[in-house]
């Protein structure tokens, strides 16, 4: 930033201004607060191996039946699935946006929240093979990624022969 545009500014936020322009309204109002965000969790998962312990995972961390998170989950990287997480993006309810996604999916959906002003909370890289210990880590990641983002590193980056996953957690 120039030391020009940063003297405006100060000068506007010195003034009081500041607050009274557009942006700087739209930027409060996208600061939803994550306990709303919790009352609606939306699990995305790109249609792999450890998709159902995934799931199972963020069942058990938000404490809701298979019933109560979107149903059904946003899954697999077809055209419905982004159509339905435009219509995600865009409705007015606070939404927490968890996934387990491979990384070309992984970039096209934060590349879509960002765009509908969606905050990304927290983008983790993993290794997870498709065994019985795989399929633990997984369900533990869904847990881990609902109960927040620091439970989430906690969860562990165990580099194992695996496939490779980007956990995401994201307030939309």
């Amino acid at each position: 930033m120039s030391t020009d545009r940063r003297f405006v500014l100060k000068g506007l936020a010195a003034a009081g201004l500041l607050a009274a322009m557009p942006w700087a309204q739209a930027s409060a109002s996208a600061a939803t607060p994550l306990a709303d965000a919790a009352a609606r969790v939306t699990p995305l998962v790109s249609g792999g191996a450890l998709d159902a312990a995934f799931l199972a995972g963020v069942r058990n961390a938000a404490a809701k039946p298979a019933g109560a998170l979107v149903n059904p989950p946003l899954q697999g990287l077809e055209a419905a699935t982004y159509q339905q997480l435009d219509r995600l993006l865009n409705d007015d309810t606070p939404t927490l946006l968890v996934g387990l996604l491979d990384d070309a999916a992984a970039v096209l959906v934060l590349d879509l929240v960002r765009s509908a002003g969606g905050r990304v909370l927290s983008v983790e890289h993993h290794r997870i093979g498709a065994g019985s210990a795989g399929q633990q880590r997984a369900g533990a990641l869904g847990q881990a990624l609902v109960a927040g983002a620091d439970a989430a590193v906690t969860a562990g980056r165990v580099h194992e022969n695996g496939s490779a996953y980007v956990a995401l957690r994201c307030v939309i």
